[in-house]
């Protein structure tokens, strides 16, 4: 799948409009809510079912829609294009005023001495899979981890497509926000996913279908890492005990089988409970690569031991925390169908070890958001810091309230004097969603 145009195409009681998305974040908001009320029909996206025919068929000819397009336009094509000077890949990005490097997550992310590795950065997927096995296929586990605070994330809908087969332009123009969660829950109008589970409680349901995994300690007991624990749990520190951390359950737990390797995917997560608020999130345009599969001595659920198997911890984020990461910038809440961009960007790696996070990099958005939130170091603190500008020890960020659509992400790096691209990576934001992409090489990041 490539990007290469973005638009808002409506049609208006008054006559045709044309609404570009460039990377005025104000004009892009002003325009958005000025099509949110106006009844429209949707344009073919060219392929497939058509716009017109998806929105019919999930909402009915009376509920308002506007085309979303599936591609993204280029905001420069050289440095003199941009109130900053640096056009990287049709994204205007900003010189880091600190100096980037490399976190090891081996050691308490401090400062690693490694050489930073970007061999992979805007690599065509066609080169990063060369040499590797067509067919292979994986069992996907892991939790369904969760950005902030909120429940246990138990009965929480796990879907893997095939990125070339899902369609989210399709339902993401709706504007009601019932009827569109419908049409993005029906397979007709998406795409059919081709692994689905539900995640499980990490106590007895777990051990019963041997997706449980094992640990240092036991449920309950004084852990000094999260990896001490049992899967599904986190080693935390009690509310008024003054003692050590104690493994606490946080996560459900979930296992697919039959997950192809070295084809792009999106997983989503999703609620199954509707009473429940959660927002849906979508890993976007990650790869599952053969050669990056758990090895035998990790840690594997106990029905897969000795199989080929692959960890992967998707992650959803509650209301509260939607609403938290907003009102700590200081921003309005995000708009209701606008979504969140998020991730950590790390270097490529080598074969001796995984991405390191790269701490002080920055990121820009074709298609600006209201904001850009950056955070502290600490793993389980999920509050951004107003004054920060730039990624941090675990290379965390996120764009806040962008409109829905496709996008594109790049991030930079200050090394030696010099910029360094990091790469770009196309996302396509579902509204009311949490996006996370992983930048760059496409590789899933464990958080846990």
């Amino acid at each position: 799948m490539k990007f290469t145009h973005f638009s808002w195409l409506a049609w208006t009681t008054a006559g045709a409009v044309l609404v570009s998305g460039c990377g005025n974040t104000t004009e892009a908001h002003e325009d958005q809510d000025a099509v949110a009320d106006t009844a429209i029909d949707a344009v073919a996206p060219g392929e497939g079912v058509t716009a017109t025919d998806a929105s019919d068929a999930a909402v009915g000819e009376d509920v308002p829609a506007v085309q979303v397009a599936l591609t993204y336009t280029p905001v420069c094509k050289a440095d003199g294009d941009c109130p900053n000077g640096n056009c990287i890949d049709g994204v205007c990005v900003t010189t880091p005023t600190e100096v980037g490097n490399l976190s090891d997550p081996a050691n308490d992310y401090l400062p690693s001495t490694e050489t930073l590795q970007t061999g992979c950065v805007d690599q065509p997927i066609a080169d990063e899979i060369k040499g590797l096995p067509v067919g292979a296929t994986v069992t996907m586990w892991g939790i369904v981890d969760r950005f902030g605070a909120g429940d246990v994330t138990s009965n929480i809908e796990v879907d893997v497509f095939k990125i070339g087969d899902f369609h989210p332009e399709v339902c993401a123009g709706i504007i009601d926000d019932t009827q569109r969660a419908s049409c993005f829950a029906d397979p007709a109008q998406v795409g059919t996913p081709i692994a689905h589970t539900i995640s499980l409680d990490p106590d007895k349901p777990a051990v019963d279908a041997q997706i449980d995994v094992a640990a240092k300690v036991a449920a309950g007991a004084t852990c000094a890492i999260h990896l001490d624990c049992p899967n599904g749990y986190d080693c935390q520190k009690v509310t008024g005990d003054v003692g050590g951390k104690i493994c606490v359950k946080s996560h459900g737990v979930y296992a697919v089988e039959n997950v192809p390797t070295n084809t792009e995917l999106v997983v989503r997560v999703r609620k199954h409970d509707a009473s429940t608020s959660w927002h849906d999130s979508y890993y976007w345009d990650i790869v599952l690569f053969s050669n990056h599969k758990d090895a035998a001595t990790d840690r594997q659920p106990k029905k897969y031991v000795g199989t080929p198997t692959y960890h992967v911890d998707p992650t959803i984020v509650d209301e509260g925390q939607w609403e938290l990461v907003p009102a700590t910038l200081g921003m309005a809440s995000i708009a209701t169908g606008d979504g969140v961009v998020g991730g950590r960007i790390r270097d490529c790696g080598t074969a001796a070890r995984g991405g390191f996070p790269i701490h002080d990099a920055k990121i820009a958005m074709g298609v600006a958001p209201a904001g850009y939130a950056f955070f502290n170091d600490n793993e389980d603190d999920t509050v951004p810091i107003h004054t920060k500008q730039s990624t941090d020890t675990l290379g965390r960020f996120a764009a806040v309230d962008l409109v829905p659509g496709a996008n594109r992400i790049s991030a930079t790096a200050q090394v030696n004097g010099a910029l360094v691209n990091l790469g770009s990576q196309n996302v396509f934001v579902v509204p009311n969603a949490l996006m996370i992409v992983s930048l760059p090489g496409r590789i899933p990041v464990l958080t846990k």
